[in-house]
């Protein structure tokens, strides 16, 4: 009996066969026997686990067929729920409230068994219907909830780009929920009478390029006025473009919604901004999409509040940050060019610009001329140490009044910025802040941009901090220089003053004249003062000038007169005395200087001097011995100094 079932069995599985199957068994088969047969070791392990593989396919594609490998899973998994169904369900207690020290104790409570419902299955339920009535899933990743660290906003860009970023994220929030072709955002500027674009999220190609836009009679520009919203449910392509500005072709808008966004911060009740959203349908929306949008209104409100003192914040800071670096500056340089300078550059940080110019008064021209200069766009503008036309100049008018002043539009206006033939090709926006002080007007720093109606008044509240301080720098520089015509000795040194120096020269000059003496003139310039500064500090300046002065007062005759002429330049005048005895003094000093070690700070070094002689003839006059003196000692600087050059 157990060999007949085997052999019905047997039978079963090769009746059960198709004939691509029994085509895989006979080659099977072939592959074992010729396994078998070979010889090489190779052929018949490759042989032998090719019948194998062949075979044992076979099978698993009949035992599939009949049902065999099913039955078994339903089996173990009924095993499973039965032998399960039989032990209670137990609950695991983690108790963590320990007293230090010991262990956590984990107990098994029994947890009573719960009833189970039942679900009865309709059979005469369609098939189709079932399976339109399975719940469908999504899955959503986790960082589809989160923003990754330090995506959208960077801490360096400040305020305005975080809001930025904010705004964008709204609109688009917007757009989607609204299934919007087109969102956007435009800020309401009514001192220019323009809207400007902020921030937009569109699916079209035709959106403006332009970010700004005049108020006019179109559908946006109703709603900046009236502060009201607006909806067009049908927008006919005819009249797009006079009610739609924002877009510079014809598009398949049909549908339009506008809301006015108000700032609480501010007493007037006139809209800041305006949301407009557009829809490819045709009345897509209505009085619940103008609920929708006032909360939006909001939202963007709140922003607006929060990041308005914000970014006031930060422009103070940069403000202030700007003064400490140029008071640095002059701490280390104080003087007009100094000044003007760093007045430029930290203008330029503050307020957008294409070029940047300071004007101050020139003594020796008797006008006011272009002192500093910045030209970001190296095209033609006016060069410097340029005259200003006293009459015509938008610039000296400012200067006159003393009054700040924006020029919207460099193409409308009248007069010329500087002078009459000024190569100036940009006609775009300009802002002039005069340099005042109490007493007096210095000049002024003038701002230029390539846009017109770039600038505003809280442009012109910046710069003229900037200016203040710059102003009130030159009025210091401008008492320095007055007191320092009424003091004969030099505060450093102990020497006298260029001017005190300048007033003996010219005396002693007319009485060699008039006595037929002999007079010389000795320049005297330390070699490599800036490597000196560099490596010993400012402080090694000053000290080693007085050193200097100290060696040159104690060599020459009481009638003799030695003065600080320059940076690191000392002049003597030595009377009766002719320019080779001159030349044979000035060679004691320089050697004297060469072999004096001065000590700073534990540090020991030398200096050298580079010295120019010249010899006044009959008839020669002071700025001529001048002139003569210091070519020389240009000569000896030039050959590499510690050398003295006579005339």
């Amino acid at each position: 009996m157990t060999d007949a079932r085997k052999f019905n069995t047997f039978f079963s599985w090769m009746h059960a066969l198709t004939l691509a199957e029994e085509m895989i068994v006979v080659v099977g088969v072939i592959s074992f026997f010729g396994g078998l047969v070979l010889s090489a070791t190779l052929m018949k392990v490759v042989l032998l686990l090719l019948s194998a593989v062949l075979i044992a396919y076979v099978i698993i594609k009949v035992g599939k067929r009949r049902g065999f490998f099913i039955q078994e899973a339903d089996e173990e998994k009924h095993s499973l729920t039965s032998e399960e169904s039989n032990i209670r369900m137990k609950k695991l207690v983690f108790d963590d409230f320990q007293v230090s020290g010991k262990q956590y104790q984990v107990d098994f409570v029994d947890e009573p068994e719960q009833p189970q419902p039942i679900f009865h299955e309709q059979e005469d339920m369609p098939l189709e219907k079932k399976e339109t009535e399975k719940t469908t899933i999504t899955v959503f990743e986790f960082n589809e909830f989160i923003e990754a660290p330090g995506a959208g906003q960077n801490a360096e860009e400040g305020p305005r780009t975080e809001f930025n970023a904010l705004i964008q994220r709204v609109l688009s929030v917007v757009k989607d929920t609204h299934f919007a072709y087109t969102v956007a955002l435009f800020w309401i500027n009514r001192e220019k009478q323009q809207l400007i674009l902020e921030g937009h999220n569109t699916n079209s190609d035709k959106f403006m390029t332009n970010r700004r836009l005049p108020i006019g009679s179109d559908v946006v520009s109703q709603i900046a006025v009236n502060g009201k919203p607006q909806i067009v449910s049908f927008v006919d392509e005819l009249g797009q473009n006079d009610m739609l500005p924002y877009y510079e072709a014809i598009d398949k808008v049909r549908t339009f919604v506008g809301v006015p966004i108000f700032f609480s911060g501010i007493s007037s009740q006139d809209p800041v901004a305006v949301l407009t959203l557009d829809c490819i349908e045709a009345d897509a929306y209505g009085n619940e999409t103008i609920t929708s949008l006032a909360q939006i209104a909001k939202l963007i409100s709140t922003l607006i509040r929060s990041y308005t003192s914000k970014y006031d914040l930060l422009l103070d800071s940069e403000v202030l940050r700007s003064i400490s670096r140029m008071r640095e500056q002059l701490s280390i340089d104080f003087g007009a060019h100094s000044i003007t300078r760093s007045l430029a550059e930290e203008a330029s940080r503050l307020v957008p610009w294409d070029y940047i110019s300071v004007i101050l008064f020139d003594d020796s021209k008797k006008s006011w001329v272009v002192h500093n200069l910045l030209n970001r766009m190296n095209d033609p503008y006016v060069p410097l140490m340029s005259e200003l036309d006293p009459q015509n100049s938008m610039v000296i008018s400012v200067i006159q009044t003393s009054v700040p002043k924006i020029i919207d539009d460099l193409s409308a206006a009248s007069g010329p910025r500087f002078y009459q033939a000024e190569r100036c090709e940009s006609k775009g926006a300009m802002v002039i802040v005069p340099l005042n002080s109490l007493s007096r007007c210095y000049g002024a720093l003038v701002v230029e941009s390539k846009d017109p109606k770039t600038y505003s008044d809280a442009d012109i509240k910046l710069v003229q901090k900037l200016a203040e301080t710059a102003s009130w720098a030159l009025e210091i520089l401008s008492l320095t220089e007055i007191m320092n015509n009424y003091v004969s000795l030099d505060e450093t040194t102990g020497v006298s003053t260029r001017k005190s120096f300048m007033s003996r020269l010219h005396e002693e000059v007319q009485r060699a004249n008039d006595f037929s003496n002999d007079l010389s003139l000795v320049m005297i310039s330390i070699d490599r003062m800036d490597d000196h500064i560099s490596r010993y500090g400012r402080e090694a300046f000053d000290f080693i000038l007085q050193n200097v002065g100290r060696m040159i007062k104690v060599s020459i005759r009481p009638y003799d007169v030695v003065g600080r002429f320059d940076f690191n330049c000392f002049v003597v005048l030595l009377v009766n005395t002719t320019s080779n005895e001159a030349s044979l003094w000035a060679e004691k000093i320089r050697k004297n200087v060469a072999s004096n070690i001065l000590n700073i700070e534990n540090k020991s070094f030398s200096v050298t001097i580079s010295v120019g002689v010249a010899g006044a003839d009959d008839e020669t006059s002071d700025v001529d011995l001048l002139e003569n003196t210091n070519r020389v000692l240009q000569k000896a600087i030039e050959a590499g100094g510690n050398i003295i050059r006579v005339y």
